[in-house]
Formats: structure tokens, sequence, C-alpha cells
């Protein structure tokens, strides 16, 4: 059996976390602030102000090792911290940056980009640690401004400084700022609370994968539960490594660490051997495999069965949307769009293409951005130098480098300028700009942001935050009475009542909640009939 690499840690789970709620801040650029930590204990402080930590810092090989979780959530209170034990990978959402962490392979990735690692990262008693010089690398590439003078080590002291000046947001007073209000109503459980699990993962279509790690590493057990907390399948203490949610209902089992072995059903019934380097999700009845021929990767598309439908000619296959998946050429390396059978409904001649999203394809060619129709017509040449997905038939996009933010129709016409692009300073006074649940940002736009909008106009920083972490409508936040966590709507009035230790986002009407010890799913109040 062949092995394929399968990335664990995704942006929907990066996304998984809770938020506190936000408070009203004034921006105040460059704010220094000082962190500091005295090797052998747990004590850290944040302008001489003590941290909540309960792990140790330590020396290791000459570097001073400090703990993730205390060090991010210093810097950021909102920081959204996601931990996978068995593969120990870390990701973190700080702000508008990810970053990834693979302890194994001694790797960290900040907003997709690799980054040189210093010394080598530790688990310790659960915890994990990172050789402080490495923070100086990641804290830069999330929009913190850091120097070699701004790390200071005393070794009488065993003690380390690091000074971090902080970017602040600006607040216009005359922007509405959400305020959280009422109680909610109690959660309707689809999977009652239960101990029985260490955690819960949300797979989706109304699939969960129940996890009990109490036999240790490698030896997880696994059930995977249907919307109604019927147990579909169950796969003792170390009988498989882990499995894999391919959509449609198909599941796809790993015996070793990289080694995808078979697909199956929500019963656990086997449907076929994987017999390629990978398997993708299933979108339309097909997925995309991956082998390697003549030295190179080449791509085609299975159905539920195993059966090859469209052959390996591709150099990369996207997932089909509207009976149709953008593909590239493995000899032009240009991308096109083929149907269901394989064919080109749209030649490869686009330096780059997307899924369809309201029957409308972003291309890009020599001239910019533009946009084609299914039938391969382009109905918006290609003209911008930046522009997003269609969404409920508009789409943002920029005419030119630090020229105007416009929201066109389908048929290319301006229906709304958003904003002017503030010419020199754009790169530190970028723009956040939202379309209803999928959030889009022009080049350069990951670092600094300072003014945010929906389709109606600027918008607070608070409600900015508030509509980046909507979910199918709703947003986890933490009640200040109670210090739970509740679900609150876009207004900001609570939905469901702040009773959660963790609230997760919710995905196809169901989230994953924890009470104390135990762990469930409730069902999305706004999409209940």
């Amino acid at each position: 059996m062949k092995k394929g690499f399968c990335i664990l840690l995704s942006s929907a789970l990066l996304l998984t976390g809770t938020v506190p709620t936000w408070a009203k801040e004034e921006r105040l650029l460059l704010e220094p602030h000082e962190y500091r930590g005295i090797v052998g204990t747990t004590n850290f402080y944040r302008d001489d102000v003590l941290q909540s930590s309960d792990a140790e810092i330590y020396l290791k090989d000459g570097y001073v090792m400090l703990p993730l979780r205390t060090f991010f959530t210093s810097i950021n209170p909102d920081a959204q911290i996601y931990w996978n034990s068995v593969d120990q990978q870390a990701g973190v959402l700080l702000g508008e940056s990810s970053i990834f962490l693979y302890v194994k392979e001694n790797k960290i990735v900040v907003n997709r980009e690799e980054q040189p690692v210093v010394g080598k990262m530790e688990v310790k008693n659960g915890r994990l640690f990172i050789p402080l010089r490495n923070w100086l690398t990641i804290l830069n590439q999330c929009g913190y401004q850091l120097t070699d003078a701004d790390l200071h080590w005393d070794s009488t002291k065993q003690e380390v400084t690091v000074t971090v000046r902080e970017n602040q947001i600006i607040f216009e007073e005359n922007l509405k700022t959400p305020v959280i209000s009422g109680e909610g109503q109690a959660p309707l459980y689809a999977v009652a609370l239960t101990a029985t699990y260490s955690g819960i993962q949300n797979l989706g279509d109304g699939y969960f994968l129940g996890i009990d790690d109490t036999e240790g590493y490698y030896k997880y057990a696994y059930d995977i539960l249907d919307s109604n907390g019927k147990l579909k399948s169950h796969f003792a203490p170390g009988e498989i490594f882990r499995m894999e949610y391919l959509g449609e209902g198909m599941f796809c089992v790993y015996t070793e660490r990289w080694q995808q072995e078979y697909v199956m059903d929500e019963n656990g019934q086997k449907q076929f051997d994987v017999a390629y380097d990978s398997i993708g999700d299933f979108h339309e009845g097909l997925a995309c495999v991956s082998d390697e021929k003549d030295g190179q990767k080449v791509e085609g598309y299975v159905d539920a069965k195993g059966t090859l439908q469209i052959p390996l000619q591709f150099a990369d296959g996207g997932y089909f949307s509207e009976e149709r998946a953008v593909v590239r050429d493995l000899e032009t390396r240009k991308c096109g769009v083929i149907d269901k059978k394989g064919n080109y409904v749209v030649e490869p001649k686009y330096k780059s293409c997307k899924s369809f999203q309201d029957g409308m394809s972003l291309v890009q060619t020599e001239q910019g951005y533009g946009y084609i129709n299914k039938q391969g017509e382009e109905v918006i040449a290609p003209q911008y130098v930046w522009a997003s997905d269609f969404y409920d038939g508009t789409a943002y996009v920029l005419e030119e480098q630090n020229g105007s933010v416009w929201l066109i129709n389908t048929k290319g016409e301006k229906v709304k300028k958003m904003a002017d692009q503030p010419g020199d300073s754009y790169e530190s006074n970028a723009y956040c700009l939202r379309i209803s649940q999928d959030v889009v940002l022009p080049s350069g736009a990951e670092k600094n942001v300072d003014h945010y909008y929906d389709k109606n106009g600027e918008i607070s920083m608070e409600q900015g935050k508030l509509l980046f972490r909507l979910s199918e409508g709703l947003c986890s936040v933490l009640d200040e009475k109670t210090q739970k966590y509740g679900f609150v709507d876009k207004t900001g009035e609570m939905v469901i009542s702040p009773m959660f230790r963790e609230a997760r986002d919710f995905k196809d009407g169901y989230a994953v909640v924890q009470v104390q010890d135990q762990w469930g799913v409730v069902k999305n109040p706004l999409l209940q009939k």
C-alpha cells in the first residue's frame, strides 16, 4: 500500500477554539510591552503583571524554553490554540495571522510561509515548548516589530526579557459597536454530554468523531457518531492509527502514520483500498487521487467505489463544484476547467483559476483578474490587480494598486465604492473586506488592519471581530459574569446561554461543546425549523 501525506491541521481546525468578549481599545502606535520569564519557575510577566502559567520555564542546549500557550495568550488573550497530541502539531490564530508548529519535523509555518527554526521544539509534561529566539521570528511575521536588541538574557538572575512593540487599532467613535445582551436559550443537544470521550470532533455533514485517549499515544479508540448521537462505527484502542472524513459519508482509515489504507462508509464497511499515494475529499461523487508517474505527480478522479472515472493526467486537480473542477495541465502548467467526464470545458490557458461560486470562476492572466462562466466565456475580462470570489451576486475588486476598492455585480458593473486605498501607507493601513460568511483580504491586509468593511460600508473593529467569528450566524463569546462561553448572533444578542467551558464553531448545523469534563454536540437554533 502506498503512502500519502495528509496535513492534519487545517484552517477549519484552527478556527475551532473559543474567544473572549472584546473590549474597546484606542490606537497607540508601537506601544512597548515587556515580557519577562524566570528559568526554573512558572513565573512569566507582562509589564510586571504575573501571567497564568502551569508550565515551568527551563534551559535546553543553551536555549530558554518557553511554553507556547503562556506566551501567546500573554501577547493576545484572544489567541486561539489547537493542539493535536497524536502527531504533536499545534495551530494558532493570533489576530489575522496563522501559525503552524510541527514538533516532530521541527518546522514552523507562519501565514503559510515556512520560517527558519533555532534549536528544537519539545513536548514536556503535555506542554509544547519553543526556544525563545524563535518567538522573534514568529512575532515579526505576525506584524509585531522586534530586533535582536529586544531580547535580553541575564545569566546571573536566570531571567529573560523580551520587548514587544504592538500596533494598536483605531476606533472611529461614530461606528456602531456591538453590545452583548440577553440571556439566551438552553442548548438543544444532538449528542448528549458524556464523559466517555476525551474529545469530540465535528467532521461535517452531521458526523462526529469521539476520541478516547485513556490508553495513551498510538492507542486511541475512535467512535463515529451521527447527528442523533447514534454509534455508527467503533474502533478499539490501537486498532487503527486514525481516520479522516472524506465527505459524502465516506471515511479514510489510516493504519500507520501517513498510510491511507482503505475507504469505508459510516457503518465501517470497507468500500475500496487506497491504491494511490493519496486521496482527497469527495465532492459531487468524485474524489481527486494523486500518484507518481515518470518522476512527477499526476492526479485524476475516482468514484465512491474507488473506480477511476477520470484518468491520472493532470498536474493538480481541484474539487468538483457546480459539476466543474479546476485542473492544472501537466504539460503547459496552465489552469483550465473540466466536466465530470474529464473533458475540458475551459481550455488550460490561465495562470490560476478558482472553483465556481455563484456560477462564476475567478481567473488570472497577465492582464490581471477576471471572471468566466461555466461555459468558459470571459463575462468580466481580466483587468483587476486583486479580486474576490462572487457571493450572492457581488464581488470586491481593486482596479489598480493603491486605487479604489469597488463592489461589482456579475456584469462587471460598479455597484458601490467601498474605500479609497491610502496610497503609500497601504501596507500599514490595509482594509479588511467581508462577503457574508467568507472573509477576503487584499494583499497586505493580514497585518495592521485598521479599517473593516461589509457590503454596507465601514464597520467598527469590534463588529469586524464578531463577523470574523460567525459560523452559521453564531459566534462563541465569554460571558464576563459567569466566565462561561455562550453563542451570540451578529448583533451581539445571546442566542445560546453561556454555560460551556469550551464552545467551538458551528459546522453543518452543529457545534462541539464542553461542560466541566463532559463533551457534547449542540444544534444551531437559527437553522431549526
